[in-house]
């Protein structure tokens, strides 16, 4: 490329015939050079990501030609738009949980119900010399997790990328390494590690409201990379002792949304097989990850086996977070986060499992099942039962609501989705109503689909 440049200025001057092939040569030969380089880094780039779906994706998204995207523009200044967005995106969460709360309390959304027959969770907890402790890491534990994590995310607070961090590698391993442990031994998070950076994306409607847009974190990745290690310890505990509820798919080796969706699918042909028709209920959960009480998810992690230094650790890793909203090149005065745990951060699915471990035994009648916050209800029936299927139904929307609620999780019922699944003959025979009332709202089946199964609704 200097020769290329060298020539051009040659050429500039003189006006030389000899001199404009001169460079014109070098010039093809330098575009030719950079295409096939940018061809060998995007192959070397599907190579490294191939296994990670995310990643991949986004190697292709930014290799292919997309429209003209416009920049958002907004009536008001960035800055007041960037505190107005923060002081919403900061405090959702401790709303969404005082509605769910206060839910609870109101007799026309939950009427008294006697709940003495059903069956609740097992509150057994571990002897003390069962319980998890954090250990000491080592190098080679650090570099492997971190050379599996991809390079093509955004960066958080603190604009250090994954690039920077693989290539200083052999400088900065060592030291890393002792302070994850420190912070590991010592049960307290570091500071500077719990700063968010959040970038409001427009989900639908006016992009000038906060609630329309879905706030997302940019976390640092030397705190990702801590929390991985976590993550493998914890989890790897949680597996072997069996402490996670077998109704929840997410966060799971071999367990994925697909293998969710194969289940239900095999659960609704098998009634089928048998002449019964499957009610099928997809709930949704409103700021699930926002809402989540700190205080409620330390007591589950003891219930779970944490022994009190980790549970001492995920108290310093949830408390003293601190998040700004970046507009542009504008960024708000951070504020303090009181509830939810950090959406983007590698620990919050599983978290989030633990918080919600409980639930899928709340159910007397029916079967629920979970991918992390999103969940479903199954209960199959014969045609000659229909008519107890809406109470049967509403009793266990309530247990479930009833669950939601007591933890501060805010169900939405406006976006709670009702399907009837059978074979042709039998939907026929259905009543024609089969309404359900959920949360003083009247939820309607969608649709009525014989065996050609629909799952993208």
């Amino acid at each position: 490329m200097i020769k290329r440049d060298q020539l051009h200025s040659l050429f500039r001057k003189t006006r030389d015939h000899y001199d404009w092939l001169n460079f014109r040569e070098a010039r093809n030969f330098t575009k030719t050079a950079l295409v096939n380089a940018q061809k060998e880094y995007v192959l070397k780039e599907v190579q490294q990501h191939r296994n990670n779906t995310g990643s991949l994706w986004k190697v292709i998204k930014e290799n292919i030609a997309d429209r003209e995207r416009e920049s958002v523009v907004y009536s008001k200044e960035p800055k007041l738009v960037a505190e107005e967005f923060n002081h919403f995106f900061s405090t959702i969460g401790v709303n969404a949980a005082k509605k769910a709360s206060t839910l609870i309390q109101d007799p026309s959304v939950y009427p008294a119900r006697n709940l003495s027959d059903v069956n609740r969770t097992d509150n057994s907890y571990p002897e003390e010399n069962d319980r998890f402790s954090f250990t000491p890491v080592s190098c080679s534990e650090i570099r492997n997790i971190i050379l599996a994590m991809p390079s093509n995310q955004s960066p958080g607070k603190d604009k250090v990328s994954m690039r920077v961090i693989k290539h200083s590698l052999p400088v900065i391993l060592g030291p890393l390494t002792d302070i994850i442990n420190c912070s590991l031994s010592s049960s307290s998070f570091p500071i500077a590690w719990k700063e968010a950076e959040v970038i409001p994306l427009l989900k639908d409607g006016n992009h000038e409201e906060a609630s329309n847009n879905r706030p997302l974190s940019l976390l640092t990745f030397l705190s990702k990379i801590c929390e991985k290690v976590a993550l493998n310890q914890f989890g790897s505990y949680l597996t072997k002792n069996k402490k996670l509820s077998t109704h929840q798919s997410g966060n799971k080796k071999h367990h994925s949304c697909e293998t969710l969706n194969l289940l239900t699918g095999d659960t609704i042909l098998k009634a089928m097989d048998g002449k019964l028709v499957t009610a099928l209920i997809l709930i949704d959960l409103s700021k699930a990850f926002d809402s989540v009480n700190h205080t409620f998810l330390l007591t589950k992690l003891s219930n779970v086996g944490a022994s009190p230094s980790v549970v001492k650790w995920f108290e310093s890793y949830l408390t003293g977070r601190t998040q700004s909203v970046r507009i542009g090149f504008t960024v708000s005065t951070p504020l303090p986060v009181f509830y939810g745990v950090p959406q983007g951060a590698i620990l919050s699915p599983l978290l989030f499992s633990i918080y919600t471990n409980d639930l899928p035994s709340s159910v007397h009648h029916s079967k629920l099942e979970s991918y992390v916050d999103d969940s479903k209800i199954l209960l199959s029936f014969t045609v000659a039962n229909a008519d107890c299927l809406k109470q049967q139904l509403e009793e266990d929307l309530y247990l479930i609501a009833n669950s939601c609620s007591e933890n501060e999780l805010l169900i939405n019922p406006g976006k709670t989705k009702y399907m009837l699944i059978g074979t042709r003959q039998n939907l026929q025979q259905l009543p024609v109503d089969m309404t359900i009332n959920f949360l003083n709202e009247t939820i309607t089946q969608r649709s009525r689909n014989d065996n050609r199964l629909l799952f993208d609704i």
